[in-house]
């Protein structure tokens, strides 16, 4: 038991200090002579997690657990990002060399076409060339031609003017007449040659 009064027990009124007295003391009710009684202590309620008692170890060991959930989280995060950043670059490799491959077929393809259009080209000059050397031959056969019809016509012309029919064969036609015409056109058409062998001859450089 403690040695403090108890706080219900009456007190006994204390004689004032020395002083001069007004009036005699009065003896005080029992009510108003007991002090404030003092509420017990009582310890604040825990809440959460600070009203469960954990051990160290068991701390220890729940850190543990939960760096390595985190870890192997962040790991797995890692893991699917480096993933994807691989998987975008082998697209991105994959689509570059795709177009690369387009772009060496478009060229090869317009290198052929022009391959292709060289030689119809030189085909076509070809066929133009050989068009025009044959016109050009056809054309030379042709003057050749009208060359050889005009000597022939001046040839004509010039032993007709200069036959002289034989006596008696001016209105009978014999035969006689007829080899006479024929001797003097040879002997003519053998002059007539000479001639132009000798104008070709001279006329020559």
């Amino acid at each position: 038991m403690s040695d403090k009064p108890s706080d219900a027990a009456p007190t006994e009124p204390q004689p004032a200090d020395a002083g001069p007295r007004t009036e005699p003391a009065k003896p005080l009710p029992v009510a108003a002579a007991t002090p404030f009684k003092r509420m017990p202590y009582v310890p604040k309620r825990k809440r959460g997690w600070e009203a469960i008692s954990v051990p160290l170890p068991l701390q220890f060991a729940i850190a543990v657990i939960l760096g390595v959930l985190i870890a192997t989280a962040i790991a797995a995060a890692y893991v699917k990002w480096n993933a994807r950043v691989t998987a975008e670059a082998n697209a991105r490799a994959t689509q570059e060399e795709i177009e690369r491959i387009g772009r060496e077929r478009q060229e090869q393809f317009e290198a052929e076409q022009r391959a292709v259009a060289e030689r119809q080209r030189v085909a076509a000059d070809e066929e133009r060339a050989r068009i025009e050397r044959v016109r050009e031959e056809q054309r030379l056969a042709e003057e050749a031609r009208r060359a050889t019809l005009s000597d022939t016509e001046r040839m004509e012309q010039a032993f007709a003017a200069s036959y002289r029919k034989p006596p008696g064969c001016a209105e009978a036609g014999t035969l006689e007449c007829a080899n006479h015409y024929i001797r003097a056109k040879r002997v003519f058409e053998a002059q007539y040659a000479r001639e132009q062998a000798r104008q070709r001859a001279a006329s020559a450089p």
